[in-house]
């Protein structure tokens, strides 16, 4: 079984703690977000989890404690940056803080288990397509 963390919201930023949690608990529930009704337990141990999947804008929260799961489980990290206003993304850090995290979790973790994603591309008046290359770079630094 593959365990997806971050389909529905930044669980890493978040809820950390309670994410921590539930793997040291061992399971976690899950409402079916069509079918309110229905909830699903998932076994959150090494012999039923084949690989946890991460989906987070900022792994900065985790860091400190994400040897918790990675020395359990087989894991894997998309990275989502895209460097957009305080405006378009008012809880995402900016993108020297998020690329400073991005090297730190590859230290960690390795960087063939991380992949950087750009989601969702924005286009209005203030990220024009011609934009989508140099929005929210610093000056002087090579994104």
């Amino acid at each position: 079984m593959i365990i997806n963390t971050g389909g529905r919201t930044d669980t890493v930023q978040y809820y950390t703690e309670w994410l921590l949690n539930r793997f040291a608990e061992g399971y976690v529930l899950s409402r079916n977000p069509l079918f309110p009704n229905k909830i699903n337990r998932y076994e959150l141990t090494p012999d039923t989890v084949d690989c946890v999947v991460f989906c987070s804008k900022n792994y900065k929260p985790i860091l400190p404690r994400l040897h918790e799961i990675t020395d359990c489980f087989n894991t894997y990290f998309h990275y989502t940056i895209t460097a957009y206003s305080k405006d378009l993304e008012p809880g995402v850090p900016s993108i020297d803080e998020s690329m400073d995290t991005l090297i730190a979790l590859s230290k960690l973790v390795g960087p063939q288990r991380v992949a950087w994603r750009y989601d969702p591309v924005l286009l209005t008046k203030e990220t024009p397509p011609g934009n989508l290359r140099t929005y929210g770079k610093s000056a002087g630094t090579p994104y």
